[in-house]
């Protein structure tokens, strides 16, 4: 039975197969889909029924809702978008060397990471012969993550977690981060005076927050709840450095937690000052990640050796 579907595919599977089921996964309307390709509806129900015997499996059930895909479909589905995605980065990867250049690279990072790292990346990148084209893309980590998985992005530089680990992804860690807390300039001699502060002590404060999907937020929640304190409401949630110098500076009693260099940034810019003494708690892993298998991974690889030089060097200077 798979050697005979394998066969199938190989043979009779096109591109135009896979259109035609994204866009039934999109509009799950044969009307619609029609409508939106410029077909008539036999043509729309019997290429479905084409595509079906290829797989010798029914691929979408009719309901009251319209077409809804079957667990075989929802497979299909997926690979179908991934394999569109595919050929429109092929198309910006010819287009590219085309105009001279040898690629075009798409990759994503975290707004925390380190100025130093990002320096090494780009220095790299653009000190390429002939350059590439390039695609960056600045999220959140899980974002990120989802991204290099679905093929959005070649490569993301973010922060790792224990429940972000998977075959699939190749994940490399290049340096560590200190946490420092920020602290509005109103408030700062007032806790510069006072022992080294536990987080969890300054409940009351004005708290600027990451978003709740990052691994810096989930940290910070769990020294909360570790010291059986109720996590404070933040005034805002934001990954936005300018957003967080502009927010700091019209809060008397505003307090954050960021990596050393940004914290820096923020401080210069949003009246705050930066308390001398680190946190007690490690910020976790910033690495890079990107999938297995992937055209870019030898290039990824370049990338996170760069990075990572470039980190320990600054470590040692």
């Amino acid at each position: 039975m798979l050697d005979r579907l394998a066969t199938r595919i190989e043979n009779r599977l096109k591109l135009r197969h896979y259109v035609l089921l994204d866009a039934i996964g999109k509009y799950r309307s044969v009307t619609r889909v029609a409508q939106q390709m410029s077909l008539s509806q036999p043509t729309i129900t019997k290429a479905l029924a084409d595509i079906e015997d290829i797989f010798m499996l029914p691929l979408f059930v009719r309901t009251r809702r319209g077409l809804e895909p079957t667990a075989e479909g929802e497979v299909v589905l997926k690979r179908a978008r991934l394999a569109l995605l595919d050929a429109t980065v092929l198309q910006q990867e010819l287009a590219a060397v085309q105009q001279g250049r040898q690629g075009h690279l798409r990759v994503g990072h975290i707004p925390y990471v380190a100025s130093s790292a990002l320096d090494a990346m780009w220095e790299h990148l653009l000190s390429m012969t002939p350059r590439m084209t390039l695609m960056a893309h600045e999220d959140t980590s899980l974002n990120l993550m989802e991204s290099v998985r679905n093929r959005e992005l070649d490569c993301a530089v973010c922060r790792f977690s224990h429940q972000s680990i998977e075959d699939e992804v190749v994940q490399v860690p290049l340096y560590g981060q200190q946490a420092y807390l920020v602290v509005a300039n109103d408030s700062a001699q007032r806790m510069a005076d006072m022992p080294l502060p536990e987080i969890a002590e300054l409940s009351e404060m004005e708290w600027i927050f990451p978003p709740s999907n990052t691994p810096i937020r989930h940290a910070i929640n769990a020294i909360f709840a570790e010291a059986g304190k109720q996590v404070p409401i933040p005034v805002i949630e934001t990954y936005s450095i300018r957003a967080i110098s502009s927010v700091m500076r019209r809060l008397s009693r505003g307090i954050t937690v960021l990596p050393g260099d940004i914290a820096r940034m923020v401080a210069d810019t949003g009246n705050a000052q930066v308390l001398s003494r680190p946190l007690k708690w490690i910020l976790p892993p910033v690495g890079l990640a990107w999938l297995r298998g992937s055209p870019k991974a030898e290039l990824a690889e370049q990338l996170a050796g760069v990075i990572s030089k470039a980190m320990l060097k600054q470590d040692c200077s």
